[in-house]
């Protein structure tokens, strides 16, 4: 099986990861039953890795190549090869094992660090679908003057655009211009991208006009039905042409999207509480909260997603606010600082 980083990359976000290369001693490299300990044998080789220990999955960065562990199993995935290795990964008292092959898998990979690095550490975002609501012949929600939902988020996101782009953070837009992307196809722009997270940018409206503040969502739990919905299939099969897999290894392909559901599961909702409460805080709009929601673009995205509602467009007040240039930008700096503390974490 050839395995293409495009897709593993989108497996391997982190929510809890162990990663770097603090001294430690060299004698601990090796366990009584002759298994390797992975955090010393990165540390003595200068790999950078991580952890996922919700998904259970360990990735790893060397001499230009990509590899994927997965605890419990012995398939080790190292850029497009598929190995096996004499013996699972395991865990032992918070330290990850493996069998004493995995070092000769590696055979001409690595070298030996003469001096001890400092912490080697993968960002967790490298790439980012912004999606911008709406647009064209939808406007979305219209505010008390007139005030267009699709305007106001398309300025917002290219102001998020232009901040994480300097920070090195590769951003693809749903749209850039005033033009109706129909939600079939918001989903798979991110199934083609190689993006580790989905974030999709709206303005709110309620009939109650009192009604102000804002508020994200993350994918409530699905059902079977709804994990074979007709678009959610087609992603997947789009996001698997990407995978050279074995036509008799069905089951890797089910292990592959068991693992990406459990991690866009894991990582969404905190993501979305953070979200709302640094936009909030720049902002000082009221923080309605992270919420969970069935809505397209959420269940149907494959990758961690969080839909953000910036503001009630049906609120005289915030829609007067919306108006304004350095209030969309707060807005922005709101959700650059979560994305960031996300990446960096």
């Amino acid at each position: 099986m050839r395995i293409c980083r495009f897709r593993i990359l989108l497996i391997s976000f982190l929510v809890v990861f162990a990663a770097g290369c603090a001294t430690v001693p060299r004698t601990r490299i090796m366990d009584s039953k002759k298994r390797i300990y992975l955090k010393d044998f990165c540390d003595r080789y200068g790999i950078a890795w991580q952890w996922d220990h919700v998904a259970q999955i360990v990735e790893l960065r060397l001499a230009g190549t990509h590899g994927r562990l997965l605890v419990g199993s012995d398939m080790f995935l190292l850029g497009e090869e598929q190995l096996r290795l004499s013996a699972p990964v395991i865990l032992d008292q918070s330290s990850l094992l493996v069998p004493l092959d995995f070092r000769t898998k590696l055979s001409g990979k690595v070298k030996e660090q003469p001096v001890v690095q400092g912490p080697s550490i993968l960002k967790r975002i490298r790439e980012v679908v912004i999606d911008v609501g709406h647009g064209g012949k939808d406007p979305g929600a219209i505010g008390i003057t007139g005030l267009q939902e699709k305007t106001v988020v398309l300025d917002v996101a290219q102001r998020l655009r232009k901040v994480l782009e300097r920070e090195g953070i590769k951003v693809i837009m749903t749209r850039s211009n005033d033009k109706f992307i129909s939600l079939e196809e918001r989903t798979i722009i991110a199934s083609r991208s190689k993006a580790d997270l989905f974030v999709s940018i709206h303005a709110n409206s309620n009939p109650s006009r009192s009604v102000h503040g804002a508020e994200a969502y993350s994918l409530r739990e699905l059902g079977t039905t709804e994990k074979n919905e007709a678009q959610r299939q087609s992603n997947h099969r789009l996001m698997f042409k990407n995978l050279a897999m074995d036509r008799d290894s069905p089951s890797v392909t089910d292990i592959v999207s068991d693992m990406l559901y459990v991690h866009k599961q894991s990582v969404s909702a905190p993501l979305a509480a953070d979200m709302v409460s640094q936009v909030c805080r720049v902002s000082k709009a009221y923080d309605r909260g992270d919420k969970r929601a069935h809505f397209f673009v959420l269940r149907n995205t494959l990758i961690p997603a969080v839909l953000v509602e910036i503001g009630f467009l049906s609120n005289a007040k915030e829609e007067r606010l919306l108006k304004k240039w350095d209030y969309r930008q707060k807005i922005a700096e709101g959700l650059m600082g979560s994305l960031l503390s996300y990446a960096n974490y």
